[in-house]
C-alpha cells in the first residue's frame, strides 16, 4: 500500500477517534537542501543522543519547521517503521486509542514513532538515522547535516524503509497526556515564535 493511502488511512481513524481532520496536499512541495540542512543544524540534541529522545527531537524539528522556517503543510504524524520488512514499534491503531482513553501518552514514549508528513507524502525524520546508525545498520557522516535526517518520498527512501502512519496531528499528543493543551498552545501559537527572531 502507497504511503499516501496509509496516510488517509491514518487521517479516517485520527476523524473517528474525534481528534480533527488534518489532510495532506497530495502535490509535492520540496523543500531547498539549504532550508534542511539550517532546520538540522539548529537541533540542539546531539545525534547519537535522538535514538532515545524521539519526541523531544521530531516535535523540535516540526516546531523550527512551521515556526521559525514557516513551512505550510507538515502534519506531526504517528505510527509505526519497518525497515527490510520488520516492523521496529509492537504497536497496532488500537494502541494509540487506548492511549487516549487511558491518557497513557506519556508513559507510552518509545512505543511507537513520530515523524513529519509533508505534502505530496514526503517525510522528515531526524531520529531514525540515529537508531539505525547506533545499530550498525546504516553508515552516517555526523559532519554532513543531510546525513542526520531522512527526507524524501516515503515510498522512495531506501535501507528497506517504510513509515507506517496510524495518527496524525498534534490533538493526538493533547488527548493521550502526552503534552497538556496549554502547553501545546504556547508552544504552536504567536507568542512563542518571537524566541526566533521573527
Amino acid at each position: 500500500m502507497s504511503y499516501l493511502k496509509e496516510f488517509k488511512n491514518a487521517v479516517s481513524r485520527t476523524r473517528k477517534l474525534g481528534l480533527g481532520e488534518p489532510t495532506v496536499n497530495e502535490t509535492a512541495m520540496p523543500l531547498d537542501q539549504a532550508v534542511l540542512n539550517a532546520i538540522e543544524e539548529t537541533g540542539h540534541i546531539p545525534f547519537r543522543q535522538r535514538a532515545v529522545q524521539a519526541l523531544s527531537v521530531n516535535f523540535g524539528m516540526f516546531h523550527m519547521l512551521t515556526k521559525k522556517f514557516h513551512i505550510p503543510g507538515g502534519i506531526l504524524t504517528m505510527g509505526n517503521v519497518s525497515v527490510d520488512g520488520g516492523m521496529r514499534f509492537p504497536v497496532t491503531p488500537a494502541h494509540f486509542r487506548k492511549m487516549i482513553e487511558n491518557e497513557s501518552g506519556e508513559d507510552a514514549l518509545g512505543t511507537y514513532h513520530l515523524w513529519t508528513t509533508l505534502p505530496g507524502g514526503l517525510i522528515l525524520d531526524h531520529v531514525l538515522p540515529s537508531t539505525l546508525s547506533g545499530e550498525g545498520l546504516l553508515k552516517v557522516n555526523e559532519a554532513l547535516p543531510a546525513e542526520r535526517y531522512f527526507y524524501g518520498p516515503a515510498d522512495e527512501l531506501g535501507h528497506g524503509i517504510e513509515y507506517h502512519p496510524m495518527v496524525v496531528g498534534l490533538e493526538f499528543l493533547i488527548a493521550s497526556g502526552t503534552i497538556d493543551r496549554e502547553a501545546m498552545e504556547y508552544l504552536m501559537g504567536e507568542k512563542f515564535p518571537k524566541q526566533y527572531g521573527n
